[in-house]
């Protein structure tokens, strides 16, 4: 009767240990001075040329990143994924004075890959965006992979992931700012 007791005890730990719980992203997006850097310089290069981003769309394969059994990750605040890089890039573009609402140029972007890693040595944040604009309807992609330190425990391997998935953002959106093609997005003058 004891050892059943025992059993039963260690079962319900067990399972509260494992439960799923959200982890939620704290801090909101900010720009990334270097981003910031780089887009005054093409829109100098483009005659001070501005702007707009248009649709931003997510790849249907995009799901909530998760972390371990802990459950799931919400690194956008309650944002849908699409709308949060939306509001990402035009926070960039905004903080370089490149945006502009009625610019003749406007920017679209898919989000083809969001993806997260939370164990050993390749604890990672994998994004991927498609950038174009109604001047370059091909456009271009760019993969990054951002890694961030984990840990054993499962809590603080999902805080980790939550605060790392800002800089990948920023990361991932340098990335395709600091390709040579972005300068083809915009309309000519």
């Amino acid at each position: 009767m004891k050892n059943a007791l025992l059993l039963a005890l260690a079962g319900v730990a067990t399972l509260s240990l494992s439960a799923c719980d959200t982890t939620s992203a704290i801090a909101q997006y900010s720009v990334l001075p270097s981003n910031t850097l780089m887009l005054q310089s093409v829109s100098r290069a483009q005659n001070d040329a501005k702007v707009s981003v248009g649709n931003v769309t997510q790849a249907p394969s995009i799901t909530q990143p998760k972390c371990r059994l802990a459950g799931p990750l919400d690194v956008t605040n309650g944002k849908p994924l699409a709308e949060y890089f939306k509001s990402a890039l035009q926070a960039e573009l905004l903080a370089a004075q490149a945006y502009d609402v009625a610019a003749p140029t406007i920017l679209t972007l898919n989000v083809d890959q969001v993806e997260v890693t939370t164990i050993g040595a390749s604890a990672s944040w994998k994004i991927g965006l498609t950038i174009s604009s109604n001047a370059n309807s091909g456009g271009y992609s760019v993969r990054t992979e951002r890694p961030y330190k984990t840990s054993y425990s499962a809590y603080a391997a999902c805080q980790n992931a939550t605060a790392a998935f800002i800089p990948a953002v920023q990361e991932a959106i340098g990335a395709a700012i600091n390709d040579a093609r972005f300068a083809g997005l915009f309309q000519k003058s």
